[in-house]
């Protein structure tokens, strides 16, 4: 039987990475996004496992265009029982007056920042819907870590978490899960300062990291886990340089 697995914007290194160990467990795999910098040489990376991969433009914030490409997935491949959204995590406005209009800045920023994750879980739910056995996963990916951009991008982290839980709740009776997997917070991770977690001499990156969670969490004895955010610790050299758009 085909599996498929969508997996919905992402680094250069996070989303590649969560691609290929789908395949590698016999996953079909649909690569989402509106930037392909590394996709050609991913969909040639997953056919060497055997599998079937495509790469379907889409740009994540806009409902439609998310809800179109994930009916070329399905005409393409089949209906997707996995779906990875990768969201990248931006600094809400720091330094701004305490007043009625900077209130407003950091809202809209906030919900420029969710609303990847929300428009393609919604989009994704309904496909997963018909397998009564999906799994739904969403990615944070790091940004650069100073004292500043830390305590500006926790009210980000905060609303992922706060979504995959709700959202796990209104899916639990149809078989999903949704889990989040974010970059360790202050107190643990290693990009931030004065801090290093007691004990960890791990070489592998941030990308491996939530590999490894996927491939665990798609697995059929992870169907008891829904509702978590999972953290991965991360190094310096795996934080990519924030961009704006």
């Amino acid at each position: 039987m085909t599996r498929v697995a969508v997996v919905a914007g992402g680094s250069e290194h996070t989303g590649p990475a969560v691609a290929l160990r789908l395949a590698a467990g016999g996953f079909d795999v649909a690569l989402l996004g509106s930037e392909f910098t590394s996709a050609d040489k991913t969909v040639r990376r997953v056919e060497e496992y055997g599998r079937q991969c495509i790469a379907v433009r889409a740009e994540l914030t806009d409902a439609r265009s998310v809800a179109a490409a994930f009916g070329r997935v399905r005409t393409a491949l089949s209906g997707p029982v996995v779906l990875v959204t990768c969201v990248g995590q931006r600094p809400l406005p720091d330094g701004l007056p305490e007043d009625e209009s900077a209130d407003e800045q950091r809202y809209t920023a906030l919900r420029r920042a969710l609303r990847p994750a929300f428009v393609c879980c919604q989009a994704g739910a309904g496909q997963l819907l018909h397998h009564r056995r999906g799994r739904i996963i969403i990615v944070a990916e790091p940004v650069d870590a100073g004292e500043k951009t830390w305590r500006t991008t926790e009210p980000v982290l905060d609303g992922l978490i706060g979504f995959t839980r709700s959202a796990a709740l209104e899916l639990a009776r149809s078989g999903t899960t949704v889990n989040l997997v974010a970059p360790a917070d202050r107190a643990d991770d290693s990009r931030a300062p004065a801090h290093r977690p007691a004990g960890d001499d791990s070489t592998g990156s941030y990308a491996d990291g939530v590999a490894h969670v996927t491939e665990f969490l798609v697995d059929e004895r992870a169907v008891g886990i829904t509702g978590q955010a999972i953290r991965v610790a991360t190094a310096r050299a795996d934080v990519p340089p924030l961009r704006e758009r």
